[in-house]
């Protein structure tokens, strides 16, 4: 049973361990950048909108760990009528999503 034991422990220390030393090492090389509210990343929406959750949550995981941009921009090209309301929904559930045509692009994007 002791040795069960101290295999856990072994374990545990070792992905701690690796943990600690990926924190440093994404800290060194990926440092947080202040112009991350510059930073736009955009989504094509279309139809129904199937995809555009899922696109939404993988982009929002990649803000969370590489902290690599603050607004994310679903684009009209061509929403259905429930396309437009799951977008509204989506972009209503986070401070950091807008919803816009394709003409208004340039509302979002801060030039000069």
């Amino acid at each position: 049973m002791q040795l069960w034991q101290d295999g856990i422990l072994a374990m545990l220390a070792a992905v701690g361990l690796a943990y600690l030393i990926w924190s440093f090492i994404r800290a060194l090389f990926f440092p947080l950048s202040p112009k991350r509210q510059e930073t736009v990343a955009l989504i094509p929406a279309q139809g129904d909108a199937e995809h555009l959750e899922q696109q939404l949550h993988a982009l929002k995981l990649l803000r969370q760990e590489q902290n690599i941009f603050g607004l994310i921009l679903l684009v009209d090209c061509g929403l259905s009528d429930e396309g437009k309301k799951i977008s509204r929904l989506l972009a209503r559930q986070d401070r950091s999503v807008a919803v816009c045509g394709s003409g208004e692009i340039g509302r979002y994007l801060h030039c000069g």
